[in-house]
């Protein structure tokens, strides 16, 4: 019994680090905005709105990143991110990172 528990325990203790939290969000972009950090900033408006961060690690499908005001995006997002918005002043702006995502034209 013990020598079957043991490896089925390490093999849940070692999947742990694959296991990801990602939220779904999506709507329509209100404002958008290019970070000289290489990534872009969006706020969305509802049905899951909020501000969101597209970096070049996010995977992003058809229509490519976001572009524009209207543009519609839905995907998953998990971790928090940051925009530098200007560097003198520093001004940054948080948001979520967009981990995967797909937008209208």
């Amino acid at each position: 019994m013990r020598a079957a528990s043991v490896p089925l325990i390490i093999g849940l203790i070692l999947w742990i680090p694959f296991v990801t939290y990602a939220f779904p969000f999506g709507g329509q972009i209100t404002t958008i905005r290019p970070c000289y950090n290489n990534a872009i900033y969006t706020f969305l408006s509802p049905p899951r709105g909020g501000p969101f961060i597209w970096t070049p690690a996010t995977k992003t499908y058809q229509f490519g990143p976001p572009r524009h005001a209207g543009q519609w995006l839905l995907g998953l997002a998990s971790a928090p991110y940051y925009c530098v918005v200007s560097i003198f002043p520093l001004i940054v702006w948080p948001g979520t990172n967009i981990d995967m995502m797909g937008s209208s034209q």
